[in-house]
């Protein structure tokens, strides 16, 4: 694994469950397509058997889009943070949208208990939108339940993501919000004495 910069954090590993989820899945598709490939070598030609190709290839395809969508990094810029993805288009929070951020260890639980819709929980980490009791809607751009870290918004879902040094992460995005903020206040005290003279 490469070396994170300081502003930019690598996600934690899968945990245990994402890495059993994530094998089931694909062992799954591949022995849905076990009998297709018998009929093959036996030249049998029977319709029914592209039931369970049919079946394969939508494994196949669910688990590339999860793949798609996993992390690959959280980058602190200047002025927001941005979640890259593997093959999809990067997700970037503006630093005046965020209001707090914290450790969510308390979801640690989380397929198991508290989870009543999940988009993906566990197929190459939790990705996409998940409704929990008692936190309601969220969204999850994680890898590792127990490494969880929760950015609330003012105007939208709170985000979970789960970086491989969460204190540390806080750390820095809670650093460079505030020299954001100063900055900003700064650039706005100059237009207004350049605005009064």
């Amino acid at each position: 694994m490469t070396q994170s910069q300081p502003n930019r954090f690598m996600p934690a590993p899968l945990d245990e469950y994402a890495v059993k989820i994530t094998y089931g899945l694909a062992y799954l598709g591949g022995l849905l397509v076990l009998p297709q490939f018998f009929a093959y070598l036996a030249n049998i030609r029977w319709n029914g058997l592209q039931i369970p190709l049919g079946l394969a290839a939508a494994l196949a395809l669910f688990l590339l889009l999860s793949y798609a969508f996993q992390p690959r990094a959280y980058r602190i810029d200047a002025n927001a943070l941005v979640i890259e993805r593997r093959w999809v288009p990067a997700m970037i929070i503006p630093f005046d949208q965020i209001s707090g951020v914290s450790l969510a260890s308390g979801l640690a639980d989380m397929p198991r208990f508290g989870l009543r819709f999940a988009f993906n929980p566990g197929v190459f980490g939790y990705q996409g939108p998940f409704r929990l009791d008692p936190y309601g809607q969220v969204a999850l751009f994680a890898t590792n339940r127990h490494r969880l870290v929760a950015i609330a918004r003012y105007d939208a879902s709170v985000v979970i993501i789960s970086p491989d040094r969460p204190r540390d992460f806080i750390a820095a995005l809670n650093e460079q919000r505030l020299v954001a903020a100063t900055r900003q206040m700064e650039e706005r005290d100059v237009l207004e004495v350049q605005n009064a003279v």
